[in-house]
């Protein structure tokens, strides 16, 4: 059974752990003078969490598989770091997601 939900502080290494995991597998892809490793690091996140940004997980089985971020600007709501593990993608969890932090 899956469920998209808020998630928790206590999850941070989890969430940690999915954005650096899918940054890594798209490496190629990220342009040179914006990788660094880890590609987002603890301080970084809370950055992000204190700027608004509000993470919801897509959990199944009790462990959690996506992240994505919402963050609430003057009259638009923008879409933030949307990560899917790497051997999770292509199942629909980035589509879920999406939807779900678009309602």
């Amino acid at each position: 059974m899956s469920v998209i939900r808020r998630c928790c502080d206590d999850e941070r290494p989890a969430i940690l752990g999915i954005i650096n995991a899918a940054a890594e597998a798209y490496r190629s892809a990220i342009p040179a003078d914006c990788w660094h490793e880890p590609y987002m690091s603890c301080l970084e996140l809370d950055r992000e969490l204190a700027a608004g940004v509000v993470l919801w997980g897509y959990e199944a089985d009790s462990a959690l598989l996506g992240v994505m971020g919402i963050q609430q600007l003057t009259g638009v709501d923008l879409i933030r770091h949307a990560y899917v593990l790497p051997g999770s993608q292509g199942h629909g969890i980035g589509s879920a997601l999406l939807t779900a932090c678009g309602t």
